[in-house]
């Protein structure tokens, strides 16, 4: 399997040198045991058709094409029914990534200091207030007179009219509490909005992002011949197994050998080993990938042999010795930051703007704009609406 960072091929004066992780560990082995190899390609792990029989690399293996298989292929039983493998040498902590959210609308920034909930409270109280001021703390104000009343207060303005009596003065303080400390916590919110801009929620977990994708809302992609689709059908918990179904309905399946960069669209979440994420996108502050706060499974990796292999107990003597000298995680290490670089040397670098834009205005100028349109119509009812037509006091 030919995937960049993990198994490359090129040619060196006439000789196959591999390159990546798993290819410097066949070279190691090669070395080490003193075999030569051929190299023998296929484009993903392997899945099992209906029959039993397999593809991709544990297909080869297999059907003995191939005596060993390397490109980081998890163990399971299904595969072990039909291929050995050797002692584990990585372990996959699958998770899924997305695209690093934008910044949310200023447009409708006004909005976000306070949830929808909030929102929908806030609103009930003020009309609650509207019907009980109306009722027992003005004279003679009709319901349109207290609601503009009421709203007047919030926004600091004096209330009139109001009867006087020592159990209103304590309703009253009351009510001006909540009109003072409301737009205060609204005012202090919105600040710290404009000072750090909220970015547009994205799924943190495996169980959000199937409710998303249930929704339709989300789209959810796993690498092609690999276990990832199964291993979520079979996982046993409700959210992972619906996650797997749209997966498995849908059709979602990405390639190793397509560009990584190229999969992230809006709403659209890949499913990768952790350590697989490092080797084809690098690490931060470089990349613009989130990572979920959780897996789905971790899994261990080995390098598949075909029923039989001669050479199994002297192959995990050699195996062992260049895991504990640390020498694979030494190459995941080294091609996790030649990534790095290389998106570190692709990065475009932008002078800070340090001008106001129109499109930082936009704010500022859609609520003015609403501003003058109520105080245009305000001024239209007060010159077309009769003055013997009582409105605000009966």
């Amino acid at each position: 399997m030919l995937v960049r960072s993990v198994f490359t091929i090129q040619k060196v004066n006439d000789k196959t040198v591999p390159g990546g992780t798993d290819g410097k560990l066949l070279d190691c082995l090669a070395e080490k045991l003193n075999f030569e190899f051929e190299i023998l390609t296929s484009p993903g792990g392997g899945t099992r058709y209906r029959n039993g029989t397999w593809n991709g690399i544990i297909g080869l293996v297999q059907k003995e094409e191939a005596d060993m298989g390397f490109g980081i292929l998890s163990l399971s039983e299904e595969r072990l029914e039909v291929v050995d493998f050797s002692n584990s040498y990585m372990s996959l902590e699958k998770i899924f990534t997305v695209k690093e959210p934008g910044q949310m609308p200023k447009i409708t920034a006004f909005t976000y200091p306070f949830t929808r909930n909030v929102w929908i409270l806030y609103a009930l109280m003020i009309l609650a207030a509207t019907v009980l001021f109306q009722r027992i703390m003005f004279r003679n104000a009709t319901l349109l007179g207290s609601f503009v009343s009421v709203l007047g207060s919030i926004v600091t303005q004096g209330m009139e009219n109001v009867k006087d009596s020592p159990w209103r003065r304590v309703l009253f303080g009351l009510w001006l509490t909540i009109a003072a400390i409301m737009p205060f916590l609204y005012n202090t919110n919105f600040l710290s909005f404009l000072t750090m801009p909220e970015k547009i929620p994205t799924p943190k977990n495996f169980q959000e992002l199937s409710e998303l994708v249930s929704k339709g809302k989300y789209k959810c992609l796993t690498p092609k011949q690999t276990m990832d689709m199964d291993l979520l059908l079979e996982s046993g918990i409700d959210y992972l197994e619906n996650l797997g179904e749209a997966i498995k309905k849908n059709d979602w399946f990405w390639s190793y050998l397509g560009v990584f960069e190229d999969l992230f669209e809006d709403r659209v979440a890949v499913i990768i080993a952790r350590t697989g994420l490092r080797l084809r996108a690098g690490s931060p502050p470089f990349i613009s990938l989130k990572e979920s706060d959780d897996s789905f499974g971790i899994w261990h990796s080995g390098i598949a042999l075909k029923k039989g292999f001669c050479c199994r107990e002297r192959l995990n003597d050699v195996l062992y010795g260049i895991i504990n000298g640390g020498l694979y995680e030494k190459w995941v290490n080294d091609y996790a930051f030649g990534e790095t670089i290389r998106k570190r040397l692709d990065l475009q670098h932008e002078e800070p703007q340090l001008q106001l834009t129109l499109q930082d205005l936009k704010l500022a100028f859609f609520t003015l704009f609403i501003g003058y349109a109520l105080a245009l119509l305000a001024f239209l009812g007060e010159i077309l609406i009769p003055k013997g037509f009582a409105i605000f006091y009966s």
